[in-house]
């Protein structure tokens, strides 16, 4: 699996977490993770992203990566 896939997967399970945990700062139902991941995932390959979300802070935890937009980037095209 490729760094892209996996970082999409960690984020797609950190998401859920989020809406979940969080559901006041999300306006969308938890049954709409799939959907939202998969935007998520083209702005991901498009460099379009806002890292500003507990979603990505949380993947970047797990994944051992500095929450930077440099380190990120560095990780998705390794």
């Amino acid at each position: 699996m490729s760094n892209f896939d996996t970082f999409v997967q960690i984020y797609t399970e950190e998401l859920k977490n989020a809406v979940v945990n969080y559901p006041d700062e999300y306006g969308w139902p938890v049954e709409n993770v799939p959907t939202v991941a998969q935007k998520m995932a083209v702005a991901f390959k498009n460099k379009t992203y806002n890292k500003d979300g507990r979603a990505i802070k949380a993947t970047c935890k797990r994944l051992n990566i500095k929450y930077t937009y440099t380190a990120i980037n560095e990780y998705l095209a390794a």
